[in-house]
């Protein structure tokens, strides 16, 4: 049978005195701190993130343990850093024991973000922030442009990106030429000079011929690509009237002004490719125009032969049908002014003087044929006849005089002479005549031609002179 607790021998054995809490808490203590260093620097995760009074009360964690910190207010508020749930930090402090709460936790002096989390965190915080101003927005993106003579290449000198920007533009499309803009791709001011280099090739666009701007580097880690995730870098390029076209790392990487600029490439050569049309498919493209070319000129070109021909037919047509009707009305003009002619109407008037005395002399004869007395109707009918055949010649007479004296000729005739210019015009004034002007002086029997020495106004006393 068993022994019961109070059967057991009262035979003392070897065993350490019984501590209190107290003391073993104060045994903890003096462990951590004899074990221990004052200050350590551990990487962890913030969880369970809490505030309470100002005092920070979190886990700090990785995937192998979890440790208790705090941070108290005081050192809460002159802390860079205000932490969030998630974030890879670098707590600097010191491991104490809690004595009273029985708790062993990290007491935390400072915080702040670890390498690629605090990169991490800034850069989602700023995608943020440009997604609601709207700057990734694709209706602000820039177009391309489809021809371009010139682009600049921002990027370091020294790197790999650039040869492979230039060699592939030469294989590519050689008329293009390249700017290659110098500028640190890493460190502390590389973000102020890639900003300075795309605000100054934008406001020189215009005299330098830039088409485009490719902003690019090689590929490496998240510190090494931060100049690309600064605000200035994607203020500068926001502000850009001339397209941007960015290749910053490798293809797995994204960067802000990747995302901010008018076109995102892969790689420095895809940014020349999205950029540069292929010149084997320009050419092709060239023959292709050419071939379209030919044949719409040759269209052009018999429709419009056959728009001249048509067009040579009606003209042809309207001319002679212009001048049948020109010809008609010459000679409607050409009867009227032979007509006119003061001979002619001479003529006209003697013929008609002429038909009235055939008229009278047959009236005159049937006359007396009728008279009872023929010797006193003769007398009579012979006074009557020399009576009218006078007042007939004095018409007639009176109508020479008077045609006569409109007729030009007759004015030459009374010694009077008509002079005209070199263009036929009749010259009645001295205004306009010039010294060794040509003139014509038409005389009753013939043509006088002269040339002008001077010329003197009725009007004045003075000669006028030409030079």
């Amino acid at each position: 049978m068993g022994l019961l607790p109070f059967d057991l021998p009262d035979t003392p054995r070897d065993r350490p005195e019984p501590l209190s809490v107290g003391e073993a808490s104060r045994l903890v203590v003096r462990a951590l701190d004899d074990a221990l260093p004052s200050s350590m620097r551990i990487r962890g995760e913030i969880s369970g993130l809490s505030i309470r009074n100002g005092h920070w009360f979190f886990s700090l964690r990785d995937a192998d343990a979890s440790l208790d910190a705090v941070m108290w207010s005081s050192q809460a508020r002159v802390n860079a850093h205000r932490p969030e749930e998630g974030d890879s930090v670098l707590v600097t402090g010191r491991i104490s024991h809690w004595s009273r709460g029985g708790r062993t936790r990290l007491e935390a002096r400072r915080l702040e973000l670890d390498g690629e989390g605090r990169l991490r965190a800034a850069f989602l915080k700023l995608c943020r922030e440009l997604r609601e101003l709207g700057w990734f927005e694709d209706s602000i993106k820039k177009p391309l442009p489809t021809w371009p003579s010139r682009v600049a290449v921002v990027t370091s000198a020294q790197g790999a990106a650039v040869t492979d920007v230039v060699a592939t533009a030469r294989s590519r499309f050689p008329v293009t030429s390249l700017l290659i803009v110098d500028v640190r791709v890493q460190g502390p001011s590389a973000a102020g000079e890639v900003a300075a280099a795309i605000r100054r090739l934008d406001r020189s666009a215009q005299r330098l011929g830039l088409d485009a701007i490719i902003v690019t580097r090689g590929g490496g880690s998240a510190e090494d690509l931060e100049a690309f995730n600064q605000r200035e870098v994607a203020q500068a390029v926001f502000d850009s009237y001339t397209p941007v076209i960015a290749a910053i790392g490798h293809e797995s990487d994204t960067s802000i002004i990747e995302l901010v600029a008018d076109a995102r490439a892969s790689t420095p050569t895809h940014a020349v490719t999205l950029l540069l049309p292929d010149r084997a498919d320009v050419l092709e493209r060239f023959d292709s125009l050419a071939h379209r070319l030919v044949r719409a000129s040759s269209s052009r070109l018999e429709s419009g032969l056959e728009q001249v021909d048509a067009i040579g037919e009606r003209l042809l047509l309207s001319c002679q049908v212009r001048c049948r009707h020109a010809s008609l009305i010459l000679d409607g003009l050409s009867g009227r002014l032979q007509a006119s002619r003061p001979d002619r109407q001479v003529q006209s008037r003697r013929r008609q003087v002429d038909q009235l005395e055939e008229r009278l002399l047959r009236g005159i004869s049937g006359t007396i044929r009728q008279l009872p007395s023929p010797d006193a109707m003769e007398h009579s009918l012979a006074r009557s006849v020399e009576g009218l055949l006078s007042r007939s010649r004095d018409q007639v007479a009176a109508i020479g005089r008077a045609m006569s004296a409109i007729d030009p000729l007759a004015v030459l005739n009374r010694g009077y002479s008509l002079t005209m210019d070199t263009d036929g015009r009749a010259v009645r004034s001295i205004d306009g005549l010039e010294a060794g002007a040509l003139l014509e002086t038409r005389v009753a029997n013939g043509m006088i031609r002269s040339r002008v020495e001077s010329s003197t106004d009725s009007n004045l006393d003075s000669d006028t002179v030409g030079s």
